[in-house]
């Protein structure tokens, strides 16, 4: 079937048909093809109608002209499998993505080329970005929707005002322009990027709400949708681990984002995935922000598969605007002040805490349909971790007491049609049916009825027509009492049944209902005219796991449902016991598990795990090494990923110890000085380190550098950096310039860059001798002072990290850097020889809204003159050698075998934990798994079950001297 899509003021439409978009970003990429069935079932299960995805050209154009579409890279299979589940499909094709991928996306072979300049019409850019965009469309373009496929919307670009590329947005014109001329016929629209003739899409997660009112301010006929909904965060190698963001918090985000209006949503991330390899990218916000190989993102889906908290609150909401969103919001969009007057509690010492005015409490504006022109819409607030009691009086006299659960937004609606005028019943991708993506309708006959929810206290999770009955479902915690009124146009109710737990009267028109929400579901029949309408109350917890079924039933209380091609896999696990709510005469019935369950966890087997010790060939190897007259970038070296060796030979005429100095080290190196390992250069959480001493005897001598790329900026002005050892050693010596600064008065923001010329003596200070990183300070725009002192002749690299505020950098007055949230983004690397003059030197640093972040500063100081005297040369990659008895603290591969039998193993998840290992890398059955490093946060990591077979070897090249005796594979439940 084909289909037509259309974007507008009030959002997506398929066929003419209003569609809420409930979208989440699944990366294939990050999930073996072999799980893509099942997670793209569990997105559906979960609500989600619309796969995200953004399309990393990287992978798929590894090496210049060699293309890769196979296995996890088989983006058509994906798309087609999205199709076939019945889900629609929003591809970002970049050519930027972010998405905390190594280098944005961008190939590393690209990026390394001369004369090009990224994210702009640079005619280098521009050339191999369409030669890219003449591969990838032929592969998009037959799957749009009027072409029979998922695809309904396509990106342009990714947050370009994010590029540090200032002035050149017509770039993404450019790129519009490319697609379309390639034949993508759908929709496109921008993210943080608003380009001429195109919607932009909103990202962000505090304020997402008010940031879509204030878009539609701004742009009165831009659709409110939220592109990247970022309910979790990243993680970063030596960081504490981000779940900072909680489902009550994500409950309260989503109803924010119902109350202003919103027509759509995109989870960044619905499942985060894996960042197998060397993918993991780099990010800005200091010089260390390194991903995780897990890319989890503390996501409704985690990256074993399995569902969280998250994922029950996103379903409730999900279901709640698949079934009523499309009627809803646009009302709700255009609403203006006057909802039901609200009285918040007051504070009570030693009883009680005050409530929160309502989030929102607005009524229908003069532009709603007839039926919705009496319609209130009130979002009640309790910002504490308790519950509250707010006293809300309509219009009409009726008193409501609605309890709000804490930390928690509550919507509240009066005279809310649940049926339109003209007979059609609301609709929406919530219905039960196979195909997430269809309106499902209803044969009856049209009636001239209007069904009205006059008022109620408890929460709605979702209105579903059925050809037997209507259902309107109603939640709220244990043990809550409430209440609500029904008012149907036209016809007499009559009460068929209810349960004990509801009483009820008739008022003309109007239905009340007095009830208390018990732990098992309750369902009350009533016919109204030619309707039957079900009223069903569920605890929250049930409610979260309601289950429409294709044959027009509701299974109530299975952690997971899903529907694949007519079979039925119900959960063994969730809220029991399970109940079945029918269409027949008996509308709560039990029901009994039968023989297919997902998440069961038998006992299973240990994987064991014996170890064998293996030299690096590299590191004695003296043959295969390309020689080099001076070192250069492991891109231009066609070693653009992983790890390479760059050899220095040289001589010492005497024994002698000297401070090396590495200006150009990108990102770490490990340093081994004939055959003994001495440490490493470059970066670290705890700060870097450019200079190392090495004792040397007199003759020859044999320097091995184990350069190691750990991912490449993906976000800000930093995207497209060269890795490995970009220049030679010098001597030299590393200051650390963290401490010794003056602050100035706040005063001092009166008088711009003139500070910048300030001497730190000559100014009054606000505080003397102060470290960055422990500098309790606080202002608007903060300006520190510090003098060095250099000689003649030698050159200075200033590092500086620290947060992503604004401000600028200077040098006897003279500016290094201006930077940004986006813009360098808290990382500052430059050479400031041409600035600095013999004798005292004075660097100037202002912050903007400066809060206490810790900085760091550090001043390499190394002689041009003395470079180190050396034969180089250059090795790709890491190989196993020979099996080795002898324990060192120089880098070593282990290799276990193991037999894999799920009948006796499971089929998992299995995760690899690699206790009394320090960093390297692990390859399952010559799969790259990706980095370990044990500084935090991840401790396992994952082994898919898919990669498994019935004999495997497990392959660890251990970069710092760790043993591997303790290590194991285990599943996440039994660590």
């Amino acid at each position: 079937m084909t289909h037509t899509v259309t974007l507008d003021r009030e959002g997506l439409a398929i066929n003419g048909q209003p569609l809420y978009m409930l979208a989440g970003q699944i990366h294939y990429f990050r999930y073996p093809k072999a799980e893509w069935r099942a997670l793209l079932l569990t997105a559906k299960a979960g609500g989600i109608n619309t796969v995200d995805t953004v399309i990393p050209w990287n992978m798929h154009e590894p090496q210049q002209g060699a293309y890769d579409f196979t296995e996890e890279a088989d983006l058509a299979h994906f798309l087609d499998l999205c199709h076939e589940l019945g889900l629609w499909a929003i591809v970002r094709p970049g050519p930027y993505i972010c998405a905390e991928w190594e280098n944005g996306g961008f190939p590393a072979w690209l990026t390394a080329l001369d004369g090009i300049d990224l994210r702009l019409d640079n005619p280098v850019f521009l050339e191999h970005t369409l030669n890219w965009f003449d591969t990838l469309f032929p592969i998009l373009t037959p799957r749009q929707v009027h072409l029979g496929g998922a695809i309904i919307l396509c990106q342009i670009e990714n947050e370009h005002w994010a590029s540090g590329r200032y002035g050149h947005d017509d770039h993404q014109q450019t790129l519009a322009e490319a697609a379309l001329a390639r034949g993508m016929d759908v929709p496109q629209y921008t993210c943080m990027g608003a380009t001429r003739g195109y919607a932009e899409f909103r990202n962000g997660w505090s304020g997402i709400a008010e940031k879509l009112v204030a878009t539609r301010a701004l742009w009165p006929e831009n659709p409110m949708i939220v592109s990247e909904l970022w309910s979790g965060w990243f993680d970063s190698w030596g960081a504490s681990r981000r779940t900072h963001k909680t489902a009550a918090r994500f409950d309260s985000i989503l109803s924010q984002l119902t109350a202003v209006g919103a027509s759509g949503f995109s989870h960044w991330m619905w499942a985060g995935g894996t960042n197998f390899g060397y993918w993991g990218g780099r990010t800005v916000g200091s010089d260390v922000i390194y991903m995780t190989t897990s890319y989890d993102y503390d996501a409704p889906v985690t990256e074993d598969g399995a569902t969280t908290e998250k994922f029950y609150v996103a379903r409730r909401h999900h279901l709640f605007l698949a079934t009523l969103g499309t009627q809803l919001t646009p009302v709700l969009a255009d609403a203006v002040s006057g909802g039901p007057r609200v009285i918040s509690p007051a504070a009570v010492a030693g009883r009680g805490e005050a409530g929160a005015a309502p989030y929102r409490n607005v009524r229908a504006g003069v532009g709603a349909p007839p039926e919705w022109q009496d319609f209130t819409a009130t979002f009640l607030q309790n910002t504490i971790p308790e519950g509250l009691v707010h006293q809300v009086y309509l219009a009409d006299g009726t008193h409501l007491v609605i309890e709000v659960e804490a930390n928690t937004l509550k919507a509240v609606f009066t005279n809310m049609p649940l049926g339109s005028g003209n007979g059609q019943r609301t609709t929406g991708n919530g219905q039960p049916t196979t195909d997430n993506r269809q309106p499902t309708t209803d044969n009856r006959q049209p009636t001239t009825d209007i069904l009205a929810l006059a008022y109620h206290t408890s929460r709605i999770l979702g209105f579903w027509p059925q050809p037997q009955a209507d259902m309107l479902v109603l939640y709220g915690f244990a043990g809550e009492v409430g209440e609500c009124g029904l008012r149907m146009a036209g016809s007499a109710f009559r009460v068929e049944h209810a349960p004990s737990n509801v009483e009820f009267e008739q008022d003309g028109k109007l239905l009340r209902l007095c009830y208390w929400i018990t732990e098992k579901p309750g369902v009350m029949q009533v016919v109204l005219g030619e309707r039957v309408l079900r009223v069903v109350l569920l605890t929250t917890e049930r409610a979260e796991r309601f289950w429409p079924l294709s044959d027009h039933t509701f299974l109530c209380g299975p952690d997971l449902v899903t529907e694949d091609a007519g079979v039925r896999d119900v959960s063994s696990r969730g809220v029991a016991p399970f109940y079945l709510i029918g269409a027949d005469s008996k509308p709560l019935q039990h029901w009994a598990r039968g023989e297919r369950s997902g998440n069961a966890r038998p006992d299973v087997a240990t994987l064991s795990l014996a170890w064998t010790r293996h030299d690096v060939a590299e590191l004695a190897a003296a043959t295969g090494w390309r020689t080099l007259e001076r070192p250069i970038s492991m891109e231009k070296l066609d070693n653009p990923y992983g790890y390479g060796w760059y050899r220095a030979e040289f001589e010492s005429a005497a024994p002698a110890t000297v401070t090396l100095a590495a200006p150009g080290i990108n990102d770490r190196a490990r340093v081994i000085l004939d055959g003994v390992d001495l440490g490493w250069l470059g970066t670290h959480p705890r700060g870097p380190q450019m200079t190392i001493d090495l004792a040397l005897s007199a003759g020859a001598h044999d320097l091995r550098l184990l350069a190691d790329n750990l991912g490449r900026f993906n976000y800000g002005s930093g995207t497209g950096e060269q890795k490995g050892v970009l220049d030679t050693l010098y001597t030299g010596v590393q200051h650390d310039i963290t401490g010794g600064w003056v602050a100035l008065w706040q005063e001092a923001v009166f008088a711009g860059e003139a500070v910048a010329h300030a001497k730190p003596w000559a100014v009054r200070a606000d505080a003397a001798n102060v470290r960055l990183d422990s500098f309790a300070f606080g202002g608007p725009s903060v300006w520190l002072l510090r003098e060095f002192t250099a000689t003649a002749g030698r050159r200075y690299l200033l590092h500086l990290t620290g947060d992503r505020s604004s401000g600028g950098l200077f040098v006897n007055g003279e500016s290094v850097a201006r930077f940004s949230r986006h813009y360098k983004g808290g990382f500052i690397s430059a050479d400031v020889s041409e600035l600095v003059q013999s004798g005292v030197n004075v660097i100037a640093l202002n912050i903007l809204n400066y809060a206490g972040m810790a900085y760091r500063a550090h001043l390499l100081e190394y002689d041009p003159a003395q470079p180190l005297d050396a034969r180089w040369s250059f090795c790709p990659g890491v190989t196993a050698g020979a099996i080795s008895e002898q324990r060192t603290a120089a880098p070593t591969f282990f290799r276990a075998t193991f037999a894999y039998d799920a009948a006796i193993h499971g089929r998992g998840p299995f995760r690899f934990a690699p206790h009394g290992l320090r960093k390297g890398q692990v390859w399952l059955n010559k799969r790259n798994i990706g980095r370990y490093w044990q500084i935090g946060p991840q401790e396992t990591y994952k082994l898919p079950a898919s990669w498994l077979q019935p004999e495997n070897e497990l392959l660890v090249f251990e970069e710092e001297g760790g043993e591997p005796e303790q290590a194991a594979i285990c599943s996440p439940d039994r660590l």
